[in-house]
């Protein structure tokens, strides 16, 4: 009998504890382990409370240690309240809040799936192909281009506004998306000459986020910095190289299902896995090389009912590699059944830490 969503946060421990599951607890984990979860969009117009309490309850019960809200531009003037409410619920509950910039000039991930104002307002930043052509994401529109200084600008002033409306103790750059993708546009040009390759343009684009960072740790130094690619990325070296070098950066990784190739599954993209000597665990080795720590997020989202039964088959190896910071998605989109896969979730989660 499945549980209805509601019932199971209001008995979050005792549901977890009560599946019959017997796997071997975690060893030798660190203390500084990291336990956190995506919590996107859930509130972005209907702000319950009484909600908020119950899903922020059901994290803590598995010993989450931060809370992650997605942040889109429009967030900084249009949902202030609902993240003031969700900030004092997580301090009630000794949580931090992890911002996760969302669709920021189109250059990252985060949700929901949205064109950026400051883009569409700055045409004269768009990136663009060597045809003279704009960058377009199919899901989220024009692109701007990070050499461009207008684009630096609005990142630095948006964290700075993220950091003066909510005490924010992390920020974690979720899946930057135009590497490998060379830019030709005038800012571009500027930057790079006549020299327009990948492995300059890769370099520039790390160097983008090691600035960015750099802001951070200079006036907000508190706050933790976290970076993932997809884990795809396995199979581009040059990627690997370059943003595994990312400077004033704490938390280097990838996100990607719970289990291997040669298992199958319905897959985000080709290869996009976190077990594997060669596939996500990469990740682990290059964060640890390059002096950070590392960090899985496990794509628990957007996944067919079939691979409920392999997620749970390879969990208990998720839960033994020596990840620093371990990041679930909360009832998160496009499940036939999220009760089924948020109860599987927390049967192995509880036992991380």
């Amino acid at each position: 009998m499945i549980m209805r969503r509601r019932n199971f946060i209001k008995n979050s421990a005792l549901a977890a504890a009560t599946l019959s599951f017997d796997f071997p607890k975690v060893k030798n984990k660190s203390k500084e382990k990291l336990l956190s979860a995506y919590y996107f969009r859930a509130h972005m117009y209907t702000m319950v409370p009484r909600q908020v309490r119950e899903d922020l309850q059901w994290m803590a019960d598995l010993g989450t240690d931060a809370v992650c809200p997605a942040i889109i531009e429009q967030d900084l003037f249009a949902a202030v309240e609902n993240m003031d409410i969700i900030c004092n619920e997580a301090e009630k509950l000794g949580m931090k809040v992890f911002a996760v910039p969302s669709r920021w000039a189109g250059l990252i991930a985060g949700a929901p799936k949205v064109p950026s104002i400051f883009t569409i307002q700055n045409p004269n930043t768009y990136a663009m192909h060597e045809n003279g052509k704009p960058f377009t994401s199919s899901v989220s529109g024009r692109i701007s281009s990070f050499y461009h200084p207008k684009t630096v600008r609005f990142f630095k002033d948006a964290i700075d506004k993220m950091m003066e409306l909510w005490p924010i103790a992390g920020i974690t750059w979720d899946e930057p998306k135009v590497y490998g993708d060379l830019d030709y546009s005038q800012a571009a040009r500027e930057a790079l000459g006549n020299q327009i390759n990948k492995d300059r343009h890769n370099k520039a684009f790390s160097d983008f986020w090691s600035e960015l960072n750099k802001h951070i740790k200079e006036n907000h130094p508190s706050v933790s910095t976290h970076f993932f690619i997809q884990a795809k990325a396995w199979k581009k070296p040059n990627v690997l190289k370059h943003s595994s070098q990312i400077s004033h950066l704490d938390y280097y990784g990838c996100d990607g299902r719970p289990w291997y190739i040669k298992d199958g599954g319905q897959l985000e993209s080709e290869g996009k896995v976190l077990l594997g000597e060669e596939q996500g665990e990469v990740f682990l080795d290059l964060a640890k090389k390059n002096g950070k720590k590392s960090l899985w997020l496990i794509e628990n989202h957007n996944m067919a009912m079939a691979d409920a039964q392999l997620m749970d088959k390879r969990m208990p190896e998720i839960m033994e590699k020596d990840v620093d910071h371990l990041i679930y998605y909360y009832y998160p989109r496009n499940l036939e059944d999220p009760d089924k896969i948020m109860n599987i979730m927390a049967s192995h989660l509880k036992k991380w830490k």
